[in-house]
Order: structure tokens, then C-alpha cells, then sequence
């Protein structure tokens, strides 16, 4: 937040909220393109740093689409002003990682390690005919665990079960970066044909990201100039005030906007009355939902074709009008001509 100070040094600042209404007519949760399994997940456990900004949820709140949801401004007294311009860009990823899980059990520590590397070898060998290189390729191991089972002693009036160790669960994770898109189906195929089939999550990139953001604050600066420009040709005075500017910048990852939601229809009561009703899994769809844009003053490159990442920015200009402290003075006079001065705070 930046504070323009005058002269004088006295700043009149009032805290005001920016409270979200937000419908959600659907269920959501976080996906991304072909962003595998996690997106089974309700509650999404990868909001990190790097895909999820609590300033997305809290301010950017626009899961729902509702046109009657509303930024509503508290605590704006008679004597303020305040002019607020919303940016957002959409920008292509220019690279991606996917992230694929490997779990294997065995007898011993050495087999499984065995069987889990002549996986990844195999999926290796692949993506590198694929045109990725080498470097772009990591393993990460996750865990080694002894698995037990129970061993059943048998007595003549009773039966004792004693854990022992059974084997070993190893699990390993495949990280792959690549910057064409086109080539995510060849890595899933090469995966499972290496059987690798748990695809967590495929992550976006943006490089140069301040450059985003400060085309997005010279728009809004100058939509917001503009915008003063044609209240002053309404009468109004803003020359002689405080001025207190404050902004507020986030993003927001594919991950992050995918959602869900079952078609079908319901079955009849008569039918639902009858023994012989056998019930089906019913499908559940997943789609890119982009923020939408009717909350924002400013839109650059509104036409996507995919999920994209989607930057953020909001400026706020509080116009604190100086109260006219000038001392009046009353004058009464009476019947009898007498002038008097009346002292009224």
C-alpha cells in the first residue's frame, strides 16, 4: 500500500472492507488440463505458493458467476470518495510439469527398488525419443515401508495374533517439465504403457512475471485517470483533498479453476418402489472455468482457447475531502435592539 502525504503530514485514513457475495451453483474442485488424479480431491491439498494465492479466495473471489454477486465498500462517510479499477490478463503458459506417482510393493527393500527404477527407466527411454531432455527429468523419492501381516498362534483354548513383517511399499514420484503442450498425451501414453498410471497434476508456468503486473497497474492508472477526468466534469472538486492509493495484485492457476458437476436424471418414484432397481455409477464432468470477466474494468486478451493463467490487479483511489473548520459566529438581535454573539460549538 502507498500513502501520498500532504504537506502537513496528517492523513485521514478509515479502514473499509471489500466484502465478496459470492453463489455457487456448482461444485468445485482443483484440476487442471488433463490435470490427473488429484482432481478427485474435495478440499484441493496442493494450494501452494506456486499454483494458489490467498488473496485469490479472499478478494478475487469470483468462483460464482452470478451477475448479481457485488464488491460492497463499508465505512464511506459523507466526506469520501473512492474510485477502484479491477484488472485481470490472460497469459499462456509457456511451460509445464506433470507429476506422475509410482507405488510398489515386494518382498524385500531391493526387489521393489528394482521393479520401481526398471519403470522409470522405461518412461525415461520414452520421453527422451520424445524430444525432453535429460535434465528435465527427476525422480523424487517419497517413502520405504515395511508392510506386516499377522501371524496366527493357535493354543488349545485360544488363539494369539502377533504382527510380523511381510514385505516393503516403496513409492516414487516422476517429475517431467516440458514446454509444448501437444506433448502431454505421448508422456501419459509412455507412462502407462511403463505402468505408471497415477497422473497427480500438471502445473503452469509463467516467466517474467513483473512485466504482467506492471502493464496491468499502467492500464488501471491510466483507465483511473479517466475516470476522475469525468466525475470533475460533473461539478466535482477533487483538486483540494487527501488522496490514499492502495493496490492489491494476485494470480490464479488453471489448478485452481477446475470444477464439477453430475447430469442425470432422476429416476421415478414407482420405479425407485421396485426390489429389482439396480443402481449405476452416475459420471461426473470436469470443466476449465475461467474467472469471469464482468467484475472487471479491464480485460487483456479475453478470447482463450485453453486454460490459461490469469493475473490480477486492483487499484483504489480514496479521495478524503478536508473538513471546512472555519469558526462561525451567530449575531441575535433582540426586540429591543440590543446585538448580541452567540457561542454555539
Amino acid at each position: 500500500m502507498v500513502y501520498l502525504y500532504k504537506p502537513n503530514n496528517q492523513i485521514i485514513m478509515k479502514k473499509f472492507l471489500l466484502i465478496i457475495f459470492v453463489s455457487i451453483l456448482i461444485v468445485e474442485t482443483g484440476f487442471s488440463q488433463a490435470g490427473g488424479n488429484v482432481i478427485y480431491e474435495q478440499n484441493n491439498r496442493y494450494k501452494q505458493n506456486a499454483s494458489y494465492n490467498e488473496d485469490a479466495e479472499k478478494v478475487w473471489d469470483y468462483r460464482g458467476d452470478n451477475n448479481q454477486n457485488q464488491l460492497v465498500i463499508e465505512n464511506v462517510n459523507s466526506n469520501e470518495m473512492i474510485f477502484t479499477v479491477n484488472a485481470m490478463m490472460n497469459v499462456k503458459a509457456e511451460s509445464f510439469m506433470a507429476i506422475f506417482n509410482i507405488v510398489q510393493t515386494g518382498e524385500t527393500a531391493k526387489e521393489v527398488n528394482t521393479i520401481v527404477n526398471t519403470k522409470i527407466y522405461g518412461l525415461r527411454n520414452e520421453l527422451l525419443k520424445a524430444g525432453i531432455k535429460k535434465e528435465e527429468i527427476y525422480t523424487d523419492m517419497i517413502s520405504l515401508v515395511p508392510l506386516y501381516d499377522y501371524n496366527v498362534e493357535t493354543k488349545l483354548f485360544s488363539k494369539t495374533y502377533t504382527e510380523v513383517p511381510k514385505g516393503f511399499e516403496m513409492q516414487k514420484n516422476i517429475h517431467v517439465k516440458f514446454t509444448n503442450d501437444s506433448l502431454l498425451d505421448k508422456i501419459v501414453t509412455a507412462a502407462a504403457e511403463n505402468e505408471i498410471y497415477d497422473l497427480i497434476k500438471v502445473e503452469y508456468y509463467v516467466d517474467n512475471t513483473d512485466a504482467k503486473y506492471i502493464e496491468l497497474r499502467n492500464k488501471s492508472i491510466d483507465y483511473m485517470n479517466s475516470k476522475i477526468v469525468a466525475f470533475k466534469k460533473l461539478g466535482i472538486n477533487l483538486d483540494t483533498v487527501y488522496h490514499i492509493i492502495s493496490e492489491k495484485q494476485s494470480v490464479v492457476y488453471p489448478i485452481d479453476r477446475y470444477k464439477s458437476y453430475q447430469a442425470f436424471s432422476g429416476t421415478s418414484i414407482d420405479a425407485l418402489e421396485s426390489k429389482n432397481v439396480t443402481k449405476v455409477r452416475k459420471p461426473v464432468t470436469q470443466f476449465y472455468n475461467k474467472l469471469p470477466y464482468h467484475k472487471f474494468d479491464i480485460v487483456i486478451n479475453p478470447a482463450v482457447l485453453e486454460p490459461v493463467v490469469q493475473f490480477t490487479y486492483s487499484l483504489t483511489l480514496k479521495y478524503v475531502i478536508k473538513e471546512d473548520k472555519t469558526k462561525k459566529e451567530f449575531i441575535l438581535v433582540t426586540p429591543e435592539g440590543v446585538v448580541k454573539t452567540l457561542k454555539i460549538d
